[in-house]
């Protein structure tokens, strides 16, 4: 937020104070939060990710996060420029490849860190052999808890079958540690894309000084005219940061004969979003025109 009032100010810090003091924190942060409203993307994308990775989450909390992400993208291609909603979705669809991938050649499962052995017996894994260790190591405790509770107690027995039993979970621990290893280097495959997209979002929204609030013409009774940012409209004092010398006016507003929301260069057409690209939407502002002398 502090980043973007000194980008949107051109880092002079009167217009900075002014900017916060006559707008308010409510309506800057706000605004803020609609600027930011493409890294939403990365929000979507990792909450996505996470039921592949989450052992504990039910069939039904994942179908929650799934409806959750297919809103959530439905809602941003009202909002968001068509290429950024696009790239969201290509980054769902190569995650969800991956894990396809991943669980043709066996690579997949629920929980691939070692647990304590109560907790892992009551996981079952999704990967067959993982799943075979998993059932054989039950078998095994079974065989060893009886062998506990017999009338006569072998402890060569025991030992042997404690032996086996740790053998199991040793081979299981060591398959799953390799899954982990590679669901990493598969994560940060993931990352690395989610960082490249963030970047270039962020490359954007630096790169821009347009403040979080529509830019207007205000007609002056008398035939000026100012072109910049209505931050305060009192019934007294209207304050304005001019667009071109981002300098901080204040007008009398009885002196003021229509508003009028225009738009800077760049920003004639709109936002394009999918739906925009889909029904042909003509502009809906007009270039902001010159400043006239005189207010």
């Amino acid at each position: 937020m502090i980043v973007k009032i000194a980008i949107v100010s051109h880092g002079v810090p009167s217009t900075m104070l002014e900017l916060v003091s006559a707008a308010g924190p409510v309506q800057v942060i706000v605004g803020t939060i609609i600027l930011l409203l493409p890294f939403s993307g990365i929000i979507v994308v990792y909450a996505n990710d996470e039921i592949y990775k989450r052992s504990g989450m039910s069939e039904v909390a994942k179908n929650e996060v799934r409806l959750g992400v297919y809103l959530a993208i439905f809602v941003l291609s009202f909002l968001l420029v068509w290429y950024w909603v696009v790239s969201v979705v290509i980054l769902l669809a190569v995650r969800h490849l991956l894990f396809l991938r991943d669980k043709k050649k066996g690579r997949t499962v629920d929980s691939a860190e070692p647990i304590p052995l109560e907790e892992w017996l009551k996981k079952e894994p999704s990967d067959v052999r993982l799943h075979e260790l998993w059932i054989e190591a039950k078998e095994k405790i079974d065989e060893l808890n009886g062998a506990r509770r017999a009338g006569t107690v072998d402890l060569a027995r025991i030992s042997t079958l404690r032996n086996s039993v740790q053998e199991t979970i040793d081979e299981f621990n060591g398959r799953a540690a390799e899954i982990r290893k590679f669901q990493y280097s598969q994560g940060t495959a993931v990352a690395s894309v989610l960082a490249s997209y963030a970047f270039a979002l962020l490359i954007q929204f630096l790169g821009s000084d347009t403040p979080w609030i529509p830019a207007e013409q205000v007609n002056v009774k008398g035939g000026g005219r100012e072109i910049g940012y209505v931050i305060q409209a009192g019934d007294s004092w209207t304050t304005l940061l001019d667009e071109s010398s981002r300098s901080v006016i204040r007008i009398p507003s009885d002196s003021i004969a229509s508003r009028k929301v225009c738009s800077v260069k760049g920003q004639e057409k709109g936002t394009e979003t999918l739906w925009r690209l889909a029904d042909g939407h003509a502009t809906v502002y007009k270039r902001c025109p010159s400043p006239k002398p005189g207010r």
